[in-house]
């Protein structure tokens, strides 16, 4: 028997509000590694380029928690499952200030990355599924808590830095977060039930849908992270900021632009179908960062790129799902395979965008 077949509208709306946190969560640890980038460097006595292998590294570790989470979902409990990743990202989040040479820091990156890509194909499962048939305005509010805990990171960051120069007090306060939401799942056990192996509806034309939405979102999240991760080195290094702490604004600016965009591109994702919205986001996407490289040490020119690019980013990831849930079964496995795509753009582009970076 399905215990949360039939929930009371309380325990779905308090399931809703976990999972919007959860991607909040999951928002704070995508943008905690670029701007602690340079405090890492110094820590480590590594070359700032060597450790952009530690974006691959976390990526990695993002495919390898997708592809664990979407082969577990219906295993056991589905909160049980967003338990597990939490308890990890915890255990991370406060381990990681602690470590001060590269090989201690590669697994540790990579782990997160396994534990919070594992939370978030789980989590945006089941949000998915709950709201089948209706999810574009979910998956707009939850992406719009996962560019909030994306902004907040950064400055938290600084903060952090411009108060005890070390990145403790920032990360340790993210595990606060992760165990308010431990609690909570815990008091929501066992979780809906998720249909992992149905097929995907829409036959052969299904599976190209989901193809194009993982190639997509392969494009997407790699842009994404190098952009993020790697601003406040570049406006560090081209002599905009002047500090770590001020390099660290730029990538909030960025994602406080990706959480604003999320509301303001709202009322066309009610009015306009997402291939549209996928058009024109794209474009601005183009034209914004062609801006920002452009710009050479134009300050405001830079930060008008940076928030026209984020601006044209949020809809994508949002619209992306919508047009996947229209076309075919958003099951456990359809969703791993999405987001495992993602990671591995996550993987590749940060490097490359790096190396162009530093030289």
């Amino acid at each position: 028997m399905d215990v949360v077949a039939t929930p009371p509208s309380r325990r779905i709306t308090g399931q809703t509000a976990a999972y919007f946190l959860c991607f909040a969560l999951v928002g704070v640890l995508s943008t905690m590694l670029g701007p602690s980038l340079l405090t890492l460097s110094e820590v480590t006595g590594s070359p700032l380029g060597s450790l952009g292998l530690l974006f691959t590294v976390d990526s990695f570790g993002s495919v390898c928690g997708s592809l664990l989470a979407g082969w577990l979902l219906n295993r056991f409990a589905t909160h049980l499952q967003a338990v597990a990743g939490l308890v990890g990202i915890t255990v991370l989040l406060l381990v990681l200030p602690t470590l001060t040479t590269p090989t201690a820091l590669l697994p540790a990156w990579w782990a997160l990355g396994l534990c919070k890509t594992f939370l978030i194909v789980t989590v945006n499962t089941l949000l998915i599924r709950e709201r089948a048939g209706n999810v574009g305005p979910s998956m707009n509010v939850a992406d719009f808590f996962l560019g909030l805990g994306s902004l907040v990171m950064p400055v938290v960051i600084a903060q952090s830095l411009r108060g005890t120069g070390h990145l403790q007090w920032a990360y340790w306060s993210a595990a606060v977060l992760s165990v308010v939401l431990i609690i909570w799942m815990l008091r929501m056990l066992p979780g809906p039930t998720v249909g992992a192996d149905d097929k995907p509806r829409g036959g052969s034309g299904g599976k190209r849908v989901v193809a194009a939405v993982a190639a997509m979102l392969f494009v997407y999240v790699g842009a994404e992270i190098s952009f993020s991760g790697w601003l406040p080195a570049y406006v560090h290094g081209r002599g905009i900021a002047s500090s770590a702490a001020d390099a660290a604004y730029f990538a909030s600016l960025f994602w406080i632009a990706v959480t604003v965009g999320r509301l303001v591109w709202l009322p066309p994702a009610h009015r306009y179908p997402p291939q549209r919205l996928l058009l024109a986001a794209f474009a601005g996407c183009v034209l914004s960062l062609a801006l920002v490289l452009g710009a050479g040490t134009a300050t405001p020119l830079v930060v008008a790129g940076t928030v026209g690019f984020g601006l044209c980013m949020a809809p994508i990831f949002p619209s992306a799902f919508t047009l996947l849930d229209q076309e075919v079964t958003v099951t456990g496995r359809v969703s791993a395979v999405c987001l495992c795509t993602a990671s591995v753009g996550a993987m590749f582009f940060p490097p490359v965008v790096g190396h162009l970076v530093v030289t």
